[in-house]
């Protein structure tokens, strides 16, 4: 095999799994780190208006890409409160659940595990 084949064929690997380049090149795609918070937060029964992704909804966390990473902030009366910047998507991601985890065990809807 020419090295010019074996670079169209990894090519071809990489776009079909999602892999990259180097040590992680052999790993299983990762799942979707929205997929991944959507099953915490039921998992938590985490209320879906607690919370909102790519809009802005007023009494609710929300989260939004930009052009340098995403957001996470409490919206309220139209305004945007607490805002924190990730510049990577799983830490935003997990802020968020953080976020609502905690606000949830204050609320009560949800309770620690007594051993």
């Amino acid at each position: 095999m020419s090295s010019h084949a074996g670079l169209t064929a990894g090519g071809a690997l990489s776009k079909l799994t999602g892999a990259v380049r180097g040590r992680r090149a052999a790993r299983k795609p990762r799942l979707a780190m929205s997929s991944i918070f959507a099953d915490l937060v039921d998992m938590a029964d985490i209320p879906r208006s607690a919370y909102s992704v790519d809009e802005e909804i007023t009494g609710a966390m929300c989260l939004f890409k930009t052009d340098g990473g995403y957001e996470v902030f409490s919206c309220a009366e139209d305004a945007r409160h607490e805002v924190r910047f990730f510049e990577e998507e799983e830490a935003a991601y997990f802020y968020l659940f953080g976020v609502l985890a905690a606000e949830a065990l204050r609320n009560g809807r949800l309770s620690p595990r007594r051993s």
